[in-house]
C-alpha cells in the first residue's frame, strides 16, 4: 500500500513532537521507512509527561521508531567541533555512521550547518508537504495539521501560508 521513499532516517526530538502532536507521527514512519533516534532524543522525548508522550513511547515500543546508540563516539565530538550538542550531535554522529538518507530536524544549529556536515536534511513542514503531495494525506488533514502547527508557533505562519497556497494549486 505504502511506497517507501527514503530507507533509513536519523529524527531529533522536535521532529517526534511535532508530528506525533499533529498525529502524524506514525504515518511519517511508514513513510519513512527505518527510524532511528539516540538515546538522548529519546530521554528529550519520553522524559515529560505531554499530550503526545504516549503515542511517541508506543512508536518506540512497537520498534516503528527504533532507539539505537552512537558505537563511534568520535563522531560526537565531531559534530561537537561545530558546536552541535547533545540530541542533535547523537543525530549526527548517528546519521554519518548509518550512512542515513535523512535526518529529520527542525534545529536551526544544525540546519544552517547541513552543508559544511554534508547532511541531508527536512524538517518537520516539508514532511507534512511531502505527506500530502504523495497522496498519504488529504486537504482536509492537511488544513487541520497546519491549524495545529500554527497554534505551536515553532515556524513562521509564512511557512504556513505557502504550503496552504501549494495545497491549493494542486486541488
Amino acid at each position: 500500500m505504502f511506497t517507501l521513499y527514503y530507507v533509513l532516517v536519523i529524527k531529533d526530538s522536535m521532529v517526534i513532537i511535532h508530528l506525533a502532536k499533529t498525529t502524524l507521527l506514525e504515518l511519517s514512519c511508514t513513510y519513512f521507512g527505518k527510524v532511528l533516534i539516540p538515546p538522548l532524543v529519546q530521554d528529550e522525548v519520553v522524559q515529560n509527561e505531554h499530550s503526545e508522550t504516549p503515542l511517541i513511547r508506543k512508536m518506540i515500543q512497537r520498534r516503528k521508531i527504533i532507539v539505537e546508540a552512537v558505537k563511534d563516539k568520535s563522531l560526537i565530538h565531531r559534530a561537537n567541533q561545530f558546536n552541535i550538542q547533545r540530541g542533535e550531535a547523537e543525530v549526527v554522529a548517528l546519521y554519518w555512521e548509518k550512512n542515513a538518507d535523512l535526518i529529520a530536524t527542525d534545529d536551526d544549529n544544525v540546519r544552517k550547518k547541513k552543508d559544511a556536515l554534508q547532511l541531508k536534511v527536512i524538517g518537520t513542514p516539508a514532511i507534512i508537504l511531502e505527506l500530502y503531495k504523495k497522496k498519504y494525506i488529504d486537504n482536509k488533514k492537511l488544513q487541520e495539521v497546519i491549524k495545529v502547527m500554527r497554534g505551536i508557533s515553532w515556524f513562521s505562519n509564512t511557512i504556513w501560508d505557502k504550503i496552504g497556497m501549494e495545497a491549493n494549486k494542486n486541488e
